[in-house]
């Protein structure tokens, strides 16, 4: 057999120890009293038994009233050691318990030794049942730890030696007897003591492995639990999605539908008035203006879509020009709407900041724009003030305002205040959700409002300050953002839909460039061989009809001109993720959005074709500012 099977072993961690301990006693609180209420209830019954040995035996009455009374004493003792204090709350306590136990069960054992030390030999007998009935119940009913067991136990045996030993030397009884007396029940006491003990032992064991069971099932139920309830939050946030995903379908569908039904009217409208001879510039602005609203509407689910797989690239910028291109951006909007649109520096230029460049623009952009589209009459203001560590830029205007019940719906998707016609011009409700994504995947940047409905709002957005300098760009460095001439450029072409293959070589050659189209990879192997001069750039749809894609023509271009260097890619996609195969491949290149504006196309392309390749240069898996 192993030894462990008959070692109990403490715990190694004291709180595990404690714990087991704390447990112990709590499980075990009810048996412990019931072997008191027992250990009470016997010992006096034996007070039946002396007086039948008496009158059978006609000893001398003053003994057994000597036995009564000695009885009753310990009955008192076991009493008030077990009983009154293993009915309070003290019973939960290790400690506590076995010290009233060990104090009861002294009492009993000590008052049986007395009998036999106070009646007469044949009286050994009697008494030492009692005794033997002790032992049993101290090692079972009381559940005691076995270090408890073998030392109280060997205290109760040696107790038994001294009292025998005492008889034999005080001379009371015969000699030998006692010696009989004291052989037969020590060794009935040891091997009861043994048997007791080892049976604590494996109690204790089995109580130990108990204990381990439960806390590793608790464990378990803890983990399940956390599972459970991370499971639980993502299928409500699954099921939100949808409802998201069916309100933005809804809203999309409603708000598409407008514009498109009114292209299609103002389109019937020209060609009548074409036909006429009538002037159509009316009603081509109409269009233009309406296609330009379908645009901003997808563009605000292309800047949304991508928020989710955007990596912030934080460095560090220059506030005040960011602030100043936004300015620039909706000067002109917030003049035809009759707004002024002023920014406010408190008397200095911003101390640099740390943060993504593109990112911080579009909030701001997206927060300046939401304030033109609610504010009627007044104007709209951004402007900073360094608040400790931190940048604070506010955004404020004289609108509609937003009532306390919509301060927490404001930040929600496809949410618009005061819009439940679904005004287009005030675009999907994605701006100040698109907002709060960026200001939460940007570090310790954070965000703040306050609005009073019916006077205006303003939005704060905290931005750490740069620890390193800010370096100014060479002139290298520099974007020439006004330049989208490609006068003389030659550029390939390549898209499977005719209609923007055609749209993007009308852009392309209005601006001066030298044009060549293909619809796919066949096309493009056709003029490679026809023409030999080298493309200034490509532009290349990135997904085409044929299952073929972009990033194989490009390969196709590149391999071709080898000799001349890497050739300037442009791909322009219609999906909403970005696709991240392009993070392989060679700059430099860019990402375009058919989406995009005309103007972000062609500045784009035309900033590839007079720039030399450079480290960086690719944009990828990223928003277009």
């Amino acid at each position: 057999m192993k030894k462990a099977a008959f070692t109990v072993r403490r715990f190694r961690h004291a709180p595990a120890e404690r714990s087991f301990l704390a447990d112990y006693a709590r499980r075990f609180a009810i048996q412990r009293r019931w072997g008191a209420v027992l250990g009470v209830i016997v010992f006096p019954a034996f007070m039946g038994l002396d007086w039948y040995w008496w009158m059978v035996h006609a000893h001398d009455p003053s003994i057994f009233f000597q036995n009564v009374v000695v009885r009753l004493i310990g009955t008192v003792g076991i009493a008030a050691a077990t009983l009154k204090l293993l009915f309070s709350r003290r019973a939960y306590d290790e400690r506590s318990a076995v010290c009233y136990l060990t104090v009861g069960t002294f009492s009993g054992y000590l008052v049986l030794l007395l009998l036999l030390v106070i009646s007469p030999t044949e009286n050994f007998r009697v008494h030492f049942a009692g005794l033997l009935l002790a032992l049993f119940v101290f090692f079972t009913l009381f559940r005691l730890r076995a270090i408890v067991a073998i030392w109280q136990g060997g205290l109760m045996v040696a107790a038994f030696v001294a009292v025998e030993l005492y008889l034999c030397i005080s001379k009371r009884i015969d000699s030998e007897t006692v010696r009989f007396d004291w052989i037969v029940g020590s060794i009935f006491l040891c091997c009861e003591y043994l048997l007791g003990v080892a049976v604590c032992v494996q109690l204790e064991l089995a109580a130990r492995r108990d204990f381990l069971f439960r806390r590793s099932l608790r464990a378990s139920k803890a983990r399940v639990d956390v599972a459970s309830h991370a499971l639980r939050q993502h299928n409500q946030r699954m099921r939100e999605i949808l409802a998201e995903k069916e309100r933005f379908f809804s809203a999309a569908y409603h708000d598409i539908q407008q514009p498109l039904a009114a292209i299609n009217l103002f389109v019937r409208s020209a060609r009548i008035k074409s036909d006429r001879g009538e002037e159509i510039k009316n009603d081509l602005d109409v269009i233009q203006e309406t296609a330009r609203d379908i645009q901003d509407m997808f563009k605000d689910i292309q800047d949304y879509s991508e928020l989710g797989s955007y990596i912030p690239h934080l460095a560090p910028i220059d506030l005040y020009e960011t602030i100043m291109e936004v300015r620039e951006q909706y000067r002109e909007l917030a003049k035809q709407r009759g707004l002024q649109f002023r920014v406010s520096g408190r008397g200095r230029r911003p101390t640099p900041i740390q943060s993504d460049r593109s990112l911080l623009k579009r909030a701001l952009s997206n927060l300046i724009s939401n304030a033109i589209k609610n504010t009627v009459s007044g104007g709209v203001g951004i402007g900073w003030i360094q608040v400790g560590d931190r940048v604070r830029i506010d955004v404020w205007d004289t609108g509609i305002g937003i009532a306390p019940q919509h301060w927490n719906a404001i930040f929600n998707e496809y949410f618009q205040v005061a819009n439940p016609g679904r005004d287009r011009s005030k675009g999907l409700g994605l701006g100040l959700s698109i907002v709060r994504r960026v200001v939460s995947i940007l570090p310790q940047h954070s965000m703040r409002f306050n609005s009073v409905e019916g006077r205006g709002s303003r939005f704060m957005i905290y931005v750490p300050v740069a620890e390193v300098p800010l370096e100014a760009p060479s002139d290298g460095q520099r974007d020439d953002l006004s330049s989208t001439v490609l006068e003389g450029r030659y550029v390939l072409l390549c898209d499977d839909e005719p209609t923007v293959l055609e749209g993007l070589r009308n852009l392309f050659a209005s601006a001066g460039a030298l044009v060549d189209t293909a619809d796919s990879i066949n096309g493009i192997d056709a003029i490679l061989i026809e023409n030999e001069r080298v493309p200034d750039v490509a532009v290349l749809d990135i997904r085409l009809g044929d299952g073929s894609t972009g990033l194989e023509g490009a390969a196709r271009i590149r391999r071709r001109f080898a000799w001349s260097g890497v050739i300037p890619i442009a791909f322009v996609t219609g999906e909403l993720s970005p696709p991240c195969a392009l993070e392989g491949f060679a700059e430099p290149f860019e990402l375009l959005r058919k989406s995009s504006s005309p103007e972000i196309i062609l500045r784009a392309v035309s900033h590839l074709a007079t720039t030399q390749p450079r480290e960086g240069s690719g944009h990828v898996c990223g928003p277009i500012p």
